[in-house]
């Protein structure tokens, strides 16, 4: 079992789309989608704003939809238009699906947090043991 959700961001950045939803760019700078080409996996690392410890969130297999296109014009004022995906977290092939930051997480591990994906250690009969992320 996973998670599903959306996602909504002001932009998305043109790196995730080109990376994950497999846009490409033609000769005049334009991005362009192809339904038949599949999307990327990804792990998403996050934490939310006002969160008081600033716990910080990965989920490890995650795929995303394309995202919605809308638009509103106003005469007044203007008004920002955010972009929304879903997102689908799934278990990797050895279970694991989601790691957070906690009380007790070393200070290193939690600065480094968004310098790489966390790959968890288990402690297995008394001696670290690392969990290979296989799909």
């Amino acid at each position: 079992m996973g998670y599903d959700g959306d996602i909504e961001l002001a932009l998305i950045p043109e790196s995730f789309r080109r990376d994950v939803l497999k846009e490409t760019i033609d000769s005049n700078g334009v991005l362009i989608e192809n339904s038949n080409v599949e999307t990327e996996n990804f792990a998403l690392l996050f934490e939310f704003d006002g969160d008081v410890r600033k716990i910080r969130h990965v989920m490890y297999y995650c795929s995303a939809s394309r995202p919605t296109i809308e638009s509103q014009t106003n005469e007044d004022e203007i008004e920002v238009k955010t972009e929304k995906l879903t997102i689908k977290a799934a278990p990797l092939g050895n279970g694991l699906v989601k790691a957070k930051t906690g009380d007790d997480t070393n200070d290193e591990v939690y600065l480094n947090w968004y310098s790489e994906v966390y790959l968890p250690n288990a402690v297995i009969g008394g001696e670290a043991e690392f969990i290979a992320m296989q799909d």
